[in-house]
């Protein structure tokens, strides 16, 4: 008896993104797989009785997308938080915060989170003060859109006995003090962070799993079938096995172990022994994610000449060579890809250079090291990627960030940096291979929304090197490219036999508009493993 399809796509375009196939009309699924390819008419001998058979009224078909650079549980649970991405000016957030606060009880803490720097781009200071003035009796904590700066009021400093300060433990990480010794209520980096957010009330894993199975929701109707995660560790693989388990995780995830400095190099080894055990088609854990520093909004970027503000500062590294390289190179002689958080030219210099001594101790093999963000790059290491065969994960809406005046991006990284400022197109120039995502919830996770921009983004000024990237090479940066970037080019990226049956359909086709309107793109039908996970109504 012939093979007959589960389900068989007729009528369609389908942009399969295999050179040996580039083009096809119809498609057959056989379970979670793809089995065929080929033109409407030959699509007969496919269709058996228990065949569903999916008419895609001649419309745009494409590989299921994936985002290379993403936060699935902080992105979940800032849904169960005060939003602030959209806040236009202090005054708003302000409101914002007064009227949340009538919603709570008298003691409870207000979390929200998104506020941008381009709130105080008038000169004003992150200040607690400016909370205070509308929520002066209960703790407020409320994280920037990065999520590498806090802003707390007093009442929340207070209880964590920090109105004077206190130490991080980290020449990292920074309790912001003003002339008189007290604390303004700006908190930059994890370590500061860390001493009131441990004051928050606990989430429970039943409010996790809710929210993740909303997030998963929102996230199937963008086309998003697979992500690479930038954080992880066991009690994130308990809460997506049990997703697994009730047949309710949507999303393909690449988990890896998010290190920092301190840490003993046995728990990359325990990570190692549990990605043996987790190579499903669902959850793979075969990596770990080091940050070499922070964000220019803040100054904990590492830079190679100092800041564009006068005050001489370089930024810190969040780890010393030495033991960045000794951590790496323990996840590389184990099998594990690392991914680095490297946003500043120094940082991102220092990131290849232990790279490189990791070769050199480990010998060279297919590792598909990363270098995460790189939104600013010294000449002289562009064409260190593809020599050290390392990829950069850009994601093109954070150059939104660089291109708004009233952002502080631009004021602090300064023009004498900008010809090198989210320098996609000489990447590419340099051979180095790309991925692309949307750090979400620091971005909009809507991949249209980063193709858009990738395809449309000014230079950084007048007269600078224009660093758009085609249309192939956006599409390419969420299927191909980014399946490569996560090893899984074998059977993720595009349609052909014997790869996973991950597509969407779409209202409007990305080849045939205009380049402004890729933003407007909208899912009709999304499908993971062959099964319809989200339908436009």
């Amino acid at each position: 008896m012939s093979l007959t399809a589960t389900l068989l796509v007729r009528n369609a375009r389908i942009a399969t993104l295999d050179p040996a196939l580039p083009h096809a009309e119809a498609m057959a699924v056989v379970g979670d797989r793809i089995a065929w390819l080929g033109s409407d008419a030959d699509a007969d001998t496919w269709h058996g009785p228990a065949t569903i058979v999916l008419d895609a009224e001649g419309r745009r078909i494409l590989p299921g997308l994936i985002d290379s650079h993403f936060h699935l549980l902080s992105g979940a649970l800032s849904l169960g938080q005060l939003a602030l991405e959209d806040a236009t000016d202090l005054a708003e957030v302000q409101t914002r915060l007064r009227t949340a606060a009538t919603t709570l009880p008298q003691d409870a803490w207000l979390i929200g989170r998104g506020w941008k720097y381009r709130l105080f781009a008038g000169g004003e200071t992150i200040h607690r003060h400016l909370l205070d003035a509308v929520v002066p009796d209960r703790p407020v904590f409320l994280t920037a859109f990065d999520g590498h700066t806090a802003w707390v009021n007093t009442r929340a400093l207070q209880m964590a006995g920090m109105l004077h300060g206190a130490e991080t433990g980290s020449a990292f990480s920074t309790v912001v003090l003003d002339d008189a010794g007290f604390a303004t209520g700006e908190l930059r980096e994890s370590e500061a962070m860390t001493l009131v957010s441990r004051l928050l009330p606990p989430v429970t894993d039943a409010t996790r799993l809710t929210l993740l199975r909303q997030a998963l929701r929102q996230l199937a109707a963008l086309g998003l079938t697979s992500v690479h995660n930038m954080d992880g560790d066991e009690h994130q693989v308990k809460l997506l096995q049990h997703l697994i388990a009730n047949d309710e995780l949507s999303l393909r995830i690449l988990l890896p172990l998010s290190l920092s400095p301190g840490d003993d190099p046995d728990c990359i080894k325990q990570w190692a022994a549990t990605t043996g055990q987790l190579h499903g088609p669902y959850l793979r854990t075969g990596a770990v994610k080091l940050f070499m520093d922070g964000v220019v909004e803040s100054k904990t970027a590492l830079l190679l000449t100092p800041y564009a503000d006068g005050s001489g500062d370089l930024g810190v590294a969040n780890y010393g060579f030495e033991e960045f390289v000794h951590l790496a190179s323990t996840a590389d002689a184990l099998g594990l890809q690392v991914f680095v958080h490297a946003i500043g030219d120094a940082a991102v210099r220092q990131t290849l250079d232990g790279f490189a001594a990791i070769q050199q101790a480990n010998g060279q093999r297919d590792t598909r090291h990363r270098i995460e963000h790189v939104e600013l790059l010294d000449p002289a290491d562009a064409p260190r990627f593809a020599e050290l065969g390392v990829i950069a994960a850009i994601q093109p809406i954070h150059a939104n960030f660089g291109l708004d005046p009233q952002n502080t991006w631009r004021r602090m990284s300064g023009p004498a940096r900008w010809p090198w400022g989210f320098a996609w197109r000489r990447l590419r120039a340099a051979n180095a291979r790309l991925a692309l995502g949307s750090d979400w919830p620091v971005a909009d996770a809507n991949p249209f929304k980063g193709i858009h921009v990738a395809l449309n983004r000014q230079p950084l000024d007048h007269g600078l090197p224009d660093q758009r990237l085609t249309l192939e090479e956006a599409l390419a940066g969420y299927t191909t490219w980014a399946a490569y970037a996560g090893h899984r080019d074998d059977d993720q990226g595009q349609l052909a036999p014997g790869y996973l049956a991950d597509f969407i359909v779409l209202d409007r086709d990305p080849y045939s508009l205009p380049a402004e309107e890729l933003a407007t793109i909208k899912v009709i039908l999304t499908i993971v493993g062959g099964k319809i996970i989200f339908a436009a109504s």
